[in-house]
């Protein structure tokens, strides 16, 4: 900061001293007032970049081992997870390769959401209402198919009237 007087002939604002830079008179006065520095232009600094969400390892591993496929559409990969889910239902006729499929499901939305967070493939954001949306239809697939069931068993076995 530095001092500055206003001169009493012209009026007009000068540095502290004994003559005025504009008129030459005296300014040799007690009315003395501060003033800050002129503005130094603005410097621009780079942004921090937003914090990058990261994907949940355990959760797209969980949601795959309780719902097939939705851990792919957790990582955002709305497609794989319904292949996954038809894989799943498909396969579901022939021993073991349900059982195949389901763990490598688990497997894949692990490890792709690790991808993701290592920056080794594009990060896809989650849809949350997508999540809820394949859950739920995987549900009314999974009621549908189970009531599918109990119709063939049921209807296999031979009636008792007394």
């Amino acid at each position: 900061m530095f001092t500055i007087v206003i001169c009493p002939n012209c009026g007009k604002n000068t540095p502290e001293g004994k003559f005025c830079e504009h008129c030459g008179a005296s300014v040799q006065t007690t009315q003395t007032f501060q003033q800050a520095p002129p503005a130094a232009q603005p410097v621009y600094t780079q942004q921090p970049a937003a914090p990058k969400t990261e994907k949940n390892l355990a959760a797209a591993a969980i949601l795959s081992f309780v719902f097939a496929g939705a851990g792919q559409v957790y990582n955002g990969q709305l497609g794989k997870g319904i292949g996954f889910l038809i894989g799943l239902i498909v396969t579901s006729w022939i021993p073991i390769v349900p059982i195949i499929v389901w763990i490598y499901g688990i497997y894949d939305a692990y490890t792709t959401a690790q991808k993701m967070n290592k920056g080794e493939i594009p990060f896809l954001a989650t849809s949350t209402g997508t999540l809820i949306g394949f859950i739920i239809v995987e549900i009314i697939i999974a009621v549908v198919f189970f009531l599918f069931l109990m119709a063939i068993i049921m209807g296999s076995t031979p009636s008792y009237y007394y």
